[in-house]
């Protein structure tokens, strides 16, 4: 029978998550379903119909996210799943091409997404984004040097006190870090605050405050666990820890590894340069491993050069090749000191692909980096050097929650 691909309204929600649960061997969850179809990010549900069965899923999540020196509207590739039943019929391919083209008719620059499979998602022309850390640390290792200050205090919060304290927090974080997203109020109250683990340890909801101000806060769930001689071998785990400043975010992480009955503190999603591997007396100790975090596709090349900053007042000229929009493919002349992208008929001074664009563009690597790994060809000497002076930006770029 023909596929289908519908637009499905928020009433429709339980119906359209059918296929992502199958798929992914997960239970229905009425609660969840109920938060999540209120999130109002969620702006777009496809659905594959196979005459009145729901065989296929994929969702937009519309989002402000920070990209280096500035701020842009993304396309969130969310929610993607396929019924096992009708596995390589080209129904993912129809979903994530139905995203990629409304995006595009939006005016949207860029998608992005968390891939379950990353194989997948580099045939669409997505390129890594941004790199995650996860952290574990024994308690009594967690010494700084140098020491911090003596100052501000930590309150345990309801989630009602979260809900008034952590967006304004957020808010003020965001604009400074690539790759952060902005949040809506539904989604901090039927997503990020609400406590889905109703048979472990309860979420917890912390907020610093200096000089009364809140300036950071940490959602974490503590483990207590205890050996038969009562001798305590609990874990934290850190959800998220976000500050308005260095300070502030040193300041919330010492009260984390202060709480007691802990033994070993147990984090992820953590930016790739935090400011605890040079914070702490004994770095190697957090035991950081990496793992690819967000993936980028620029959709629209002029226009996504328009949305970030450059470092320099050079020029470079891109020769592009875009598998899935022509208007992709070619050579574009990229001129830092007014900021603008056209297309050229010059001779190009890089040449790599659309994905390899979108990680240098979102700052994940460096062209050197790239071309080290065979995904940039440099055409002119001394071009990669002079496109990295143009993309260089102070932060490696950060997505703090999947989606």
């Amino acid at each position: 029978m023909t596929i289908d691909i519908r637009l499905l309204g928020p009433e429709q929600h339980a119906e359209f998550v059918q296929p992502l649960l199958t798929a992914f061997g997960l239970p229905v969850d009425n609660e969840r379903i109920n938060h999540s179809q209120r999130v109002e990010e969620l702006t777009h549900r496809f659905a594959a119909y196979e005459g009145d069965s729901v065989t296929g899923c994929a969702g937009t999540f519309s989002f402000d996210m920070t990209t280096p020196g500035s701020i842009a509207p993304v396309a969130g590739l969310t929610l993607v799943g396929v019924m096992p039943t009708h596995r390589r019929r080209g129904i993912m391919t129809a979903l994530v091409r139905r995203h990629l083209d409304e995006a595009r008719t939006e005016g949207k620059a860029f998608s992005a997404l968390w891939a379950s499979e990353a194989a997948i998602y580099q045939r669409f022309g997505y390129g890594l984004g941004s790199i995650g850390c996860a952290a574990s640390i024994e308690r009594h290792h967690t010494t700084f040097w140098p020491e911090l200050p003596r100052i501000g205090r930590v309150r345990i919060v309801t989630e009602a006190e979260a809900l008034d304290l952590f967006p304004g927090i957020h808010d003020r974080a965001r604009p400074g870090q690539p790759g952060m997203l902005s949040r809506s109020t539904s989604w901090w109250e039927h997503r990020r605050l609400v406590d889905f683990e109703k048979s472990g340890p309860p979420l917890q909801r912390a907020v610093l405050e200096i000089d009364g101000q809140p300036e950071a806060y940490a959602l974490y769930r503590n483990q207590h666990r205890w050996e038969s001689t009562f001798i305590p071998t609990g874990n934290l785990q850190v959800i998220e820890a976000i500050g308005t400043s260095s300070l502030s975010t040193r300041l919330l992480w010492r009260y984390l590894f202060d709480i007691d009955l802990s033994q070993r503190i147990e984090a992820f999603h953590l930016p790739p340069d935090h400011p605890l591997l040079y914070a702490l007396t004994e770095p190697r100790r957090l035991r950081l491993t990496q793992y690819d975090g967000l993936w980028v596709r620029i959709l629209d090349i002029p226009r996504a050069f328009s949305a970030r900053s450059f470092a320099s007042h050079d020029t470079v000229i891109f020769d592009v090749s875009d598998p899935v929009y022509t208007a992709n493919t070619g050579r574009f002349r990229l001129d830092g000191a007014a900021g603008l992208c056209t297309r050229t008929e010059r001779a190009a001074t890089l040449k790599l692909d659309i994905a390899t664009l979108s990680t240098a563009w979102m700052g994940a690597a460096t062209f050197r980096r790239l071309a080290d790994a065979g995904r940039v060809e440099q055409l002119q000497e001394g071009a990669i050097d002079r496109a990295d002076a143009l993309f260089h930006s102070s932060r490696a770029p950060w997505c703090p929650e999947t989606f």
